[in-house]
């Protein structure tokens, strides 16, 4: 196709026509379909018969960056158009500078001729006066409109509507596209993503198993269903996981049940607003799990990863104990400090060597000591537990109940102040504008401060969670109580972490101090059920542990 020369006045008229969210409110009016009637007849009454549409529907003015406009200056350069018509100035944008740039520069510059209907603006009957002030208007309107759709998105969200798509195991309900449901076939993967977790599974070890297993990437899922969703769209292997995907996963508080809005400023957090896929309390446990360390997938030549890795930390420096395995003989396998000078030119004086078998067997020995306590007098256990965690647990609930009473008196007091803000704009005593600007922020406080007393409410119907967390504790010693072995899974829910001070002494008289710290409970003095203060247990032929049970000094 030749470019048309414009010399004889010769041309395609561009009939533009847009529509953007933010021209919701005007109705019908502003119509992609109701924009081409009215082009199509306008440009039959100027004799304007060769014509073609240029369309950006769901596209705002505050840019130029559409596809259809885009592709109208380009037809503009190839020398195809005599005329561009659009409804109003609004259609070809709501930038004061860019539009006047255009109108006044552009297509000038280019001999083509500008109409905008509704505003009587044609270029060939002369300059017009009125569309400067125009253009401003419309840049206005844009931020208003801006403004009051950004006010509508924070007062949705301090509502606790999401306002993010649901997470991949959640998808939109179908009766309510504002509440999210579980979605089946997706909750089973993230169950299984937390569960390999809570076994002391690492990142790049669950997403190989999950690529192994040809499960899909949670964006090839969406698109298997045919859900939209924002991301790369395309990627060779859809099995193919990343250890970041299931990094993100394992933080993601949603699967609680919550809601989480306002992520990048003021976050909020709203508690059981759907079902959950997984329990709060695993969910607390793999927070703690991965806030201690970045995972590493052990080497094969080294054999399994110790159920202790994250668990052991330096009774001196704090720092974590790194896991090693002897190089001649692979059948050894070792803690020492992360931050020892000998090993990594830390700052910590000593290794804080400690074996790995020997350190099982001392948790083994220490939680069979518990085992009988609780065996031998359930009702000491019992109260052993409740003096750790009773004192901190009152000092919450305390002020708890202070914010909650503060919120309720607040959210009284603002609703009396509403009532007579009211009465006021009734009398005349307040103006209809002064009445608008206390309205809006008092309904703004009022939500807020419903959110807040929910929260609040929630909080102190949980008080009895501590109570929950020692029986949840008292169980798990059960369990050990009919476990041959110590597993992952059971250690964690058990052990929170272990210190693991510098062997002092030499010789036979070499001695090392190892302190548990219990979840839920911290450090427990275990009263002595047998008499047996001094027990030795063999770690490796030829080898023993000799364990001395002792308070810690006061």
């Amino acid at each position: 196709m030749q470019p048309k020369t414009k010399k004889d006045k010769i041309g395609i008229t561009a009939l533009y026509c847009r529509l953007s969210r933010d021209d919701g409110m005007d109705g019908e009016s502003n119509s992609i379909v109701n924009q081409k009637n009215l082009l199509l007849q306008k440009a039959k009454e100027k004799g304007l018969t060769d014509t073609k549409f240029y369309v950006d529907d769901g596209y705002t003015g505050t840019n130029f960056n559409r596809p259809g406009f885009q592709q109208l200056l380009s037809d503009i350069e190839a020398g195809y158009i005599y005329a561009v018509m659009v409804k109003d100035l609004s259609r070809l944008g709501r930038d004061y500078v860019s539009v006047g740039n255009y109108t006044d520069v552009y297509f000038p510059d280019h001999d083509i001729r500008f109409i905008a209907v509704n505003d009587g603006i044609d270029s060939e009957e002369g300059e017009s006066e009125i569309a400067p002030f125009k253009n401003i208007l419309n840049e206005m309107y844009a931020r208003d409109i801006s403004k009051k759709i950004r006010s509508s998105h924070r007062l949705r969200g301090s509502m606790g509507e999401p306002l993010s798509q649901p997470p991949y195991g959640y998808m939109k309900s179908a009766e309510n596209k504002k509440k999210w449901v579980i979605d089946p076939e997706a909750a089973d993967v993230v169950k299984s993503i937390f569960k390999m977790c809570l076994e002391g599974k690492g990142n790049e070890t669950i997403a190989r198993i999950l690529q192994e297993q040809k499960v899909l990437v949670p964006m090839a899922y969406w698109q298997s269903k045919g859900l939209p969703r924002g991301g790369k769209k395309t990627q060779p292997n859809p099995y193919k996981w990343c250890k970041t995907t299931i990094e993100r996963i394992l933080s993601q508080q949603e699967y609680c049940g919550d809601v989480i809005n306002f992520k990048t400023c003021s976050k909020a957090i709203f508690k059981d607003v759907h079902e959950p896929i997984i329990a709060r309390n695993d969910f607390e446990k793999v927070q703690t799990l991965i806030s201690k360390t970045k995972r590493r997938a052990p080497k094969p030549k080294n054999g399994e990863k110790s159920i202790f890795c994250d668990l052991l930390f330096c009774g001196d420096c704090h720092g974590k104990l790194r896991h090693h395995t002897n190089t001649i003989n692979k059948d050894i396998h070792y803690f020492v400090c992360s931050n020892n000078k000998v090993d990594y030119r830390g700052e910590c004086p000593g290794r804080h060597y400690v074996r790995a078998d020997a350190i099982e067997q001392v948790v083994m020995l220490e939680l069979r000591r518990m085992a009988e306590f609780l065996e031998s007098d359930e009702e000491a256990f019992a109260e052993l537990l409740a003096q750790k965690t009773d004192k901190e647990l009152l000092r919450e609930k305390k002020h708890d109940e202070e914010e909650f009473q503060k919120a309720i008196v607040r959210n009284e007091t603002v609703s009396n102040l509403y009532e007579k803000l009211y009465e006021d704009n009734a009398t005349g005593k307040v103006s209809d504008e002064w009445f608008m600007q206390l309205s809006h922020k008092y309904e703004v406080e009022r939500l807020e401060l419903k959110a807040k007393i929910k929260t609040l409410r929630q909080k102190l119907s949980e008080c009895g969670q501590c109570e929950r967390d020692r029986e949840t504790f008292t169980s798990a010693i059960r369990r050990f109580m009919r476990m041959d072995r110590l597993t992952a899974p059971l250690l964690r829910e058990l052990i929170d972490h272990i210190d693991v001070f510098e062997t002092e002494g030499t010789g036979k008289s070499r001695t090392q101090r190892i302190v548990i710290y219990y979840r839920f409970v911290g450090y427990a003095e275990i009263p002595e059920v047998s008499q047996k203060k001094r027990i030795k247990a063999d770690t490796r032929k030829g080898v023993a542990v000799e364990y001395l049970t002792e308070p810690l000094p006061a």
